[in-house]
């Protein structure tokens, strides 16, 4: 009897390893941003558009399953072990354990990963060669025009988008809309990790604002924003101000981004 609920028990075990090996995707495909001009939300001292370089994005968010494949190549960022001066107790709740997402989120396995903090997220995109965009890469490559979307405005379905609570189960990626750089759910499924989450771009490397600026901002001042309509940046911008690197939060996941040599 022992013998038999043993067998049993690295059946179920291996069940899941494999169901997970087996739906691991291959390489991501990542896809190239062109050079281009944006124009900060947060007014710049020239109050000009700053060059964005082009770089490559990924297609997509990370999914849970890639990050099973970097857990397990990199131990230490393994749910039981991550330092918690770096991912707080929420990292990675609803895997079932270190290396088992789990048969209960076997419908999340393709769905971007959460409960990530922003250093796991930076490991991750070292281990991958990548990097984490910054601000400015992240909202050029997210404000480009949408392909498929059934609303006036990219704004109008953003701000749809925050309308509603968080989804019980978070879908697969690919599962709200592309825009016509070829990028997935930039809006409408997850927030993202920028390399610079919580600085205001006011000036080309993004660390030229103060304390009390950021403070100012966050309290609902409007006098240094280019345009104080665009309700959905307001939100963004001031989720990023709230966040520290540790902070691992249900509807948070991220990209990677890499630099074109």
């Amino acid at each position: 009897m022992k013998y038999l609920l043993t067998t049993l028990i690295i059946t179920i075990f291996f069940g899941h390893v494999n169901a997970q090996k087996k739906a691991v995707i291959s390489e991501k495909k990542m896809v190239a941003i062109p050079a281009g001009k944006y124009k900060p939300f947060f007014i710049t001292k020239s109050d000009k558009p700053l060059q964005v370089t082009a770089f490559k994005m990924d297609e997509t968010a990370v999914t849970n399953l890639e990050y099973l494949e970097f857990v397990k190549a990199n131990p230490q960022w393994r749910k039981s072990k991550a330092n918690r001066l770096f991912a707080d107790t929420n990292y990675l709740k609803y895997w079932e354990s270190d290396l088992i997402i789990g048969e209960a989120n076997k419908d999340l396995y393709n769905s971007p990963v959460v409960y990530v903090s922003w250093f796991a997220a930076q490991a991750y995109s070292k281990w991958k060669n990548k990097k984490l965009p910054t601000v400015a890469e992240w909202e050029f490559a997210a404000n480009a025009a949408p392909k498929n979307i059934k609303y006036k405005s990219l704004t109008d379905y953003i701000l749809d988008w925050y309308s509603k609570p968080n989804p019980p189960h978070l879908p697969n990626v690919k599962s709200t809309y592309q825009n016509v750089y070829g990028l997935y759910d930039m809006h409408g499924l997850i927030w993202e990790w920028t390399s610079n989450f919580n600085s205001f771009i006011g000036s080309s490397d993004s660390r030229g604002n103060s304390e009390a600026d950021l403070k100012n901002f966050c309290a609902g001042g409007a006098v240094n924003v280019g345009d104080k309509t665009d309700y959905a940046s307001f939100l963004r911008y001031s989720f990023r101000g709230s966040l520290k690197g540790n902070y691992c939060i249900a509807n948070l996941g991220f990209r990677c981004a890499k630099d074109l040599k």
